[in-house]
């Protein structure tokens, strides 16, 4: 049975993973198949987990949870699914018809009455703040009539195919993209992440369907990003100082690109069209074009009034989002802001929240069961020993890179409350012989582990501390961040040239 357990925990994520890409595939086909795919998935992921944790721990895991637990993790899911199937829905106003803006087509954005636009599955239009804001989902794999890769080409869509391109309204105006560069800030600053994400989004990227020509600004901004454009003129104006500092201070900007053609602004983003996606990129955009200057807009725009527009419109976290963000995520997206961190989703907040948690949950239990020993509150037993072995330092080998050794354990029985166990635990102190009966206190929290002495309560006690830091550093870095250096730097520099 030893030998199958790693292959059990295996299947059972795989089967986790295929039931989620299942339901995804037939979210447009059959809602309830696909929320039966979603349940199945959680539930899946939930036993494969607690199993894990049961065999790994060499404990027993209360039988509640393995009830608890898959209900708990499904009904979110499920949960999750529906919401962002119907959040189109709960919009006032919205419709699935574009009416400005660009389509896709083979990475470029062309104008809506294009003979043979790109794959297109999720169109949402609608009026925000006096802005008109549009929102595509698309894919970025060409169809194909060959009916012998159909479901291939579906498999690979699904996968690393499906982008979202969020576009605004505006007069009609020349061509300018303005996009990241990736290692900007090196030597520096390492940002590993951010370029990972600046490239997964340039796959999907849509680039105004004209001839384009680099356009320098100046050294510290063309250092962090490359601007191109069919009419230096319009790009030079439209560049503003404003601008410029709006864009290399807003770290949202760091990994969208973001376009202007015709009678639209767009940015473009790896994955589906999701609500944070709409309502967030939305707000930068509607942030940038209300810093660029207003005869910018009347002069290659034709429109006088569109200033007007954008002064007027309320682009806070709180007005633009509305209620959408919650109780919780949005006043912590607010700090976040105010902190220059980029605001997280309601998926990306439970994650962090529940793994904050469980790390915290993770380290308080040995250290409660520890601290009840060192205080003497904790139960008092006798251990009659089974086996005892002595463990071995083992070597390490440079070339795996691997190390062997083992620990002191022990093997054996105690009563409690009248009730026999049966345990094998690692063996900090003086190792006992076969046979031999030792007294030791067992902790009164889950897994109730032996502890033989002093010595042995601290080093669970220290072992505790890090799971337990870990956790309330990753709360932390939700709830509460800390700006990044390279911006409390800049702030300091920029508190010193006002006073």
């Amino acid at each position: 049975m030893d030998l199958f357990e790693p292959w059990f925990i295996v299947g059972g994520f795989a089967l986790g993973f295929v039931l989620l890409w299942l339901g995804n595939w037939l979210e447009r086909r059959s809602g309830v198949a696909a929320a039966v795919c979603f349940a199945l998935c959680g539930v899946a992921f939930s036993e494969t987990s607690l199993y894990w944790l049961s065999a790994g721990t060499g404990s027993n895991v209360p039988q509640f949870l393995w009830i608890a637990f898959p209900v708990a993790f499904a009904a979110f899911v499920v949960w999750r699914g529906w919401r962002q199937r119907t959040w189109i829905a709960r919009i006032p106003g919205s419709a699935d018809r574009q009416t400005f803006g660009v389509l896709p087509h083979l990475g470029r954005g062309v104008p809506l009455n294009h003979p043979d636009p790109g794959p297109v599955r999720t169109t949402v239009e609608f009026d925000q703040q006096g802005h008109r804001v549009l929102g595509i989902e698309y894919s970025i794999t060409p169809r194909r009539e060959d009916e012998q890769f159909a479901e291939v080409a579906k498999v690979a869509e699904q996968i690393d195919s499906i982008y979202s391109a969020v576009e605004l309204r505006i007069p009609a105006v020349p061509a300018l993209t303005i996009s990241p560069k990736t290692g900007a800030f090196e030597p520096e600053h390492f940002t590993p992440l951010e370029d990972a994400r600046i490239t997964r989004n340039a796959f999907g990227w849509l680039r105004p369907d004209t001839a384009l020509e680099t356009f320098e600004v100046d050294a510290e901004f063309d250092r962090r990003f490359s601007v191109t454009t069919s009419d230096p003129k319009f790009a030079a104006a439209a560049l503003t100082d404003e601008v410029r500092a709006l864009i290399l201070g807003d770290l949202w900007f760091r990994v969208h690109e973001v376009a202007f053609h015709g009678d639209a602004t767009w940015t473009t983003e790896s994955g589906g069209l999701t609500e944070d996606r709409m309502f967030g990129s939305s707000r930068r955009l509607a942030m940038l074009v209300a810093a660029v200057p207003a005869p910018v807009w009347e002069v290659w725009g034709g429109d006088r009034g569109f200033a007007s527009v954008t002064t007027g419109s309320d682009t806070s976290y709180v007005a633009w989002n509305g209620g959408r963000g919650g109780a919780v995520r949005t006043p912590v997206n607010r700090f976040r802001e105010a902190a220059d961190r980029q605001p997280v989703t309601s998926v990306s907040l439970t994650t962090r929240t529940i793994i904050a948690l469980a790390l915290t949950l993770l380290g308080l239990l040995p250290i409660l069961n520890s601290l009840s020993a060192l205080v003497g509150v904790a139960p008092e037993t006798q251990l009659s020993v089974l086996e005892a072995h002595e463990g071995f330092a083992g070597n390490c080998s440079s070339r795996s890179a691997s190390c062997t050794g083992s620990n002191d354990w022990v093997r054996g029985t105690y009563v409690l409350d009248g009730e026999t166990h049966d345990v094998s635990t690692e063996w900090i102190d003086t190792l006992p012989a076969k046979g031999a009966v030792v007294d030791v206190e067992i902790g009164p929290l889950w897994w109730h582990p032996v502890l033989e002495s002093s010595l042995a309560a601290v080093v669970t006690l220290l072992i505790g501390l890090l799971p337990l830091l870990a956790g309330a550093m990753l709360a932390k870095a939700t709830y509460r961040p800390r700006p990044p250096r390279r911006v409390r730097k800049l702030r300091r520099a920029q508190e010193a040239t006002v006073t």
